[in-house]
């Protein structure tokens, strides 16, 4: 007996997500990625996965609800972009989401932090620092596992583009994609998961489009971020409704590497680094902004300090700050992307900041001391993350652009899709909209199949 298949465009978290839930409910799954390896932007996500009433909250008595996380992503997103639908999506299956990370790929998510833009710890990692690793390896692994198995329901091709959607009678019924110098049709439901836009500083690309000042800037994404899915799902027949393309997320703190500073692509300074207590310092010293402000709130001090001259912009982590996200700081060192000095005036020697304006400005109103060693690394704004994308109902259906109603035989999930953040994202809630969009996209598509 053949077992109906679904095929999933995108190896990153959504994608494997989206494959596992189609797995669990007995469906056969063909895994493109146009890449040589699985993993996408989603292995690198530093920060956490964001998580409303879990069980970890409740170990270390957080009080948290899917409301109040509701709250925080509606002020965020703002008045004008809100989709309440969407982001009740996102936020009630917050919990089942950690769960299900942690339950089926035993995934340790047990350390919760405060970060910009929340009002309550909700941002799950695991203890080695790595969020992004840990969960996508995981599913990464074991999706890899199954499909290695005798008469296994998924098929996993690499190095695999996928040219078009194919369409019949107003539904997509497959794609065509090529691999191996060979051009192959693939039939059956499609879940698109193939990412942003981030990178795609083409002269005539989304970005250039929709908003050109961005182009002077790095980017924290992998080269294969260039809005394929969207492209695709545009050039079918009757085109797929798109939402927010000009609100694109620009990260404040993107590592300026001291041996290659023009580095179009950027290492991301966590935002765990603010959230444990890092400071934004100019030029002078002096802090100028509240650190754990929303990232698009930080964004804009940063770009005003830099623009009147006051630059470069440090973020500087004490003693206790470095110790609680060792494994980044050991990281970034080891990669020359950040300092580690004696002591406050070894920084200050340095840098040629003034003493004094060290022990006014930074050791009175911190906890910080002036003889604890500390970690420095000069930062800038980069192109994170795209909150525009394939417009998508919450059941992750694609909608038409014409009569906004969903396109048969077509889903959608994570980055490439649009209004679950408005005008600014969570940190700790991309991969978090990977995981819930990539599970509802799977669980549809497998019950149509």
């Amino acid at each position: 007996m053949t077992v109906p298949r679904t095929i999933v465009v995108g190896g990153g978290l959504a994608g494997l997500s989206a494959s596992h839930t189609l797995l669990e409910r007995r469906k056969s799954v063909l895994l493109l990625d146009k890449k040589s390896s699985l993993g996408g932007n989603s292995v690198k996500a530093s920060s956490g996965i964001n998580g409303a009433g879990t069980e970890a909250q409740r170990a270390l008595k957080i009080e948290d609800t899917p409301e109040a996380f509701y709250t925080d992503t509606a002020a965020s997103a703002g008045p004008k972009l809100i989709q309440p639908t969407l982001i009740t999506a996102l936020t009630t299956n917050s919990a089942s989401a950690i769960a299900w990370l942690a339950d089926t790929f035993d995934v340790d998510l047990s350390v919760v932090s405060r970060l910009g833009g929340h009002t309550v710890a909700r941002t799950h990692r695991d203890k080695s620092g790595a969020p992004g690793w840990a969960i996508t390896s995981a599913l990464m692994k074991k999706l890899t596992t199954l499909a290695s198995e005798p008469e296994s329901h998924v098929e996993i091709i690499k190095s695999a583009r996928v040219l078009k959607l194919l369409e019949e009678g107003g539904a997509v019924v497959g794609v065509e994609y090529e691999a191996g110098g060979s051009v192959v049709a693939a039939h059956g439901n499609v879940i698109l998961a193939t990412g942003s836009y981030a990178a795609d500083f083409s002269s005539r690309g989304i970005l250039a489009s929709h908003r050109p000042e961005l182009l002077a800037l790095s980017t924290t994404n992998g080269d294969h971020a260039t809005g394929d899915g969207l492209r695709l799902a545009l050039a079918l027949p009757a085109p797929a409704g798109v939402c927010d393309l000009d609100q694109v997320q620009v990260h404040p703190t993107g590592f300026v590497d001291p041996a290659n500073p023009a580095a179009k692509t950027k290492f991301l300074a966590a935002e765990a680094l603010r959230g444990a207590g890092g400071l934004l310092l100019d030029a002078q010293g002096a802090r100028f902004v509240r650190e754990v402000e929303r990232r698009d709130v930080v964004t804009a001090a940063m770009q005003m300090v830099e623009g009147e001259g006051r630059g470069p912009v440090r973020l500087v982590l004490g003693e206790r700050a470095a110790a609680e996200v060792k494994s980044h700081c050991d990281f970034y060192v080891s990669k020359g992307l950040m300092q580690r000095y004696a002591d406050a005036a070894a920084f200050a020697e340095d840098t040629g900041i003034s003493f004094d304006t060290i022990l006014s400005k930074v050791a009175t109103t911190t906890s910080y001391t002036l003889t604890e060693p500390l970690h420095v690394a000069i930062i800038t704004p980069v192109v994170h993350y795209t909150m525009g994308g394939l417009s998508v109902d919450a059941s992750a259906r694609v909608l038409s652009e014409a009569s906004g109603t969903p396109i048969a035989g077509l889903w959608a999930a994570g980055e490439v899709i649009g209004g679950v953040h408005g005008r600014n994202r969570l940190a700790g809630s991309s991969l978090l909209e990977a995981v819930v969009f990539g599970r509802i996209a799977g669980e549809g598509a497998a019950g149509e199949v």
